[in-house]
């Protein structure tokens, strides 16, 4: 039985989580790049609309630097689960494993990414849901 469906359902999500890291790293750059930090000190004290907010750099700064980290873990995570579940799906060796791996990777990302890793995380369950209930044709002689 050919599993393409699930290999391309795959393959998108990883993608999606592909852009979730990449999010990530630039969450990871920004925080770490002196230039940009201070571009964005200079937004803070011209804009006249978060003076008495009690916007603090610092903490946006450290939420920046915790958030990226998680992205870009929990993104990479997923990939190489998903990749795991692609070895699984070829030549449909152990597809209840692979549907399993990709359904909990899925859930799992939605949760730890805070909702950023939806769009993903709907083709990884979609893969996963169909590798579990997908048989193959049996012929009647």
């Amino acid at each position: 039985m050919k599993r393409t469906v699930e290999f391309v359902l795959t393959i998108i999500g990883a993608v999606l989580y592909g852009l979730l890291a990449g999010l990530g790293g630039i969450f990871k750059w920004i925080q770490s790049n002196d230039e940009a930090i201070s571009e964005m000190e200079k937004q803070l004290e011209s804009d006249p609309t978060l003076e008495g907010t009690g916007v603090n750099l610092d903490t946006f700064l450290d939420s920046l630097n915790t958030g990226g980290n998680t992205l870009l873990t929990v993104s990479i995570l997923v990939i190489v689960l998903g990749i795991i579940s692609l070895i699984l799906l070829k030549g449909n060796k152990k597809p209840k494993v692979a549907g399993i791996i990709l359904i909990i990777a899925g859930a799992g990302s939605v949760f730890f990414t805070f909702g950023l890793g939806l769009f993903g995380a709907i083709f990884y369950v979609v893969a996963g849901i169909m590798a579990l209930v997908r048989k193959p044709k049996t012929l009647i002689e």
